[in-house]
């Protein structure tokens, strides 16, 4: 996890903190403000097409994301400042893989922050799903496994090796300009000697997904009368999920992130001045927008 997509990370967790696919296309300030100030309808279609939403689940899931998303303008809008403040005061300077992990470390902490804030209305809401909607997370599931296969898995190693790259490149180039023959070799040797293991990493994305299905398949079947213990279940699972059972995955995950830090800090320290000072200004851009967002109503 880089350096850039810390600032990916923050711009999807914006957006009310959930992993929402469509903000990861983002490529400049002012989308960003719009998709912000939008992202709690944006929320509730992405969760609409997992759950397919009935009756009064609908109006109960716009009013819990507007509510998420005033907390998280006042709550955490000021702490993705102070961490790009911080970000700013890096990148003209060579970093180490530590300073790198730290502020990834930060925005998991923020992303996990947000999880609670919502597990009341998780739970309320998952105590009510029938079979049907239970039956359409799992298709759901399965059509993005069917994705990640076909990006991740089924091709051979020098064809995934291409397509990291070719990824890892246009997120570096929005921030850094364009790169230069020693940063292309330093991804080139950061990619192809990775650890990324696409089997080992989708057997835990099929860990987590069985996990929430049973987590889920409990609440519902325990019904709307036991929201206590429908919040511990969530709130056990959002643990599982960032701390894996399977200690194989575990010490894999850990291993991987060390590596990307690592990663990260030696394709930075290969940058020029006039790189580090474009990515400063694209930081501060961030920044600004984000101000501008809290002082929003």
């Amino acid at each position: 996890m880089s350096f850039i997509l810390i600032l990916r990370r923050i711009i999807r967790h914006a957006s009310a903190g959930l992993a929402l696919a469509i903000l990861m296309g983002l490529s400049g300030c002012s989308t960003l403000k719009v998709a912000y100030n939008s992202s709690d309808e944006l929320l509730y279609w992405w969760l609409d097409g997992y759950v397919d939403l009935q009756g009064d689940q609908k109006q109960f899931t716009r009013n819990a994301l507007s509510d998420l998303q005033r907390w998280h303008r006042q709550q955490q809008l000021p702490e993705y400042v102070a961490l790009l403040k911080h970000m700013q005061a890096m990148a003209p300077n060579d970093i180490t893989p530590a300073q790198v992990c730290a502020v990834t470390e930060d925005m998991k902490t923020s992303f996990i922050g947000v999880l609670r804030r919502i597990e009341p209305a998780s739970a309320q809401l998952s105590s009510q799903l029938s079979s049907d909607q239970l039956r359409s997370v799992r298709q759901r599931f399965d059509k993005t496994n069917k994705t990640w296969r076909e990006d991740w898995l089924d091709p051979n190693a020098e064809e995934r090796l291409r397509y990291r790259t070719k990824l890892a490149t246009s997120r570096l180039e929005d921030f850094y300009g364009r790169l230069d023959k020693p940063q292309r070799e330093a991804l080139h040797q950061w990619l192809s000697t990775s650890i990324f293991d696409p089997a080992l990493s989708y057997a835990e994305r099929e860990r987590r997904q069985a996990d929430t299905m049973r987590t889920l398949q409990r609440i519902a079947q325990e019904g709307p009368s036991k929201q206590e213990s429908a919040q511990g279940l969530l709130h056990a699972l959002v643990d599982r999920s960032f701390n894996s059972p399977n200690e194989r995955a575990r010490t894999y995950g850990k291993d991987l992130w060390d590596e990307n830090c690592a990663g990260f800090a030696k394709l930075h320290n290969s940058t020029t001045p006039a790189q580090r000072e474009r990515m400063v200004q694209a930081l501060r851009g961030y920044e600004q927008d984000f101000k501008t967002l809290m002082a929003q109503k």
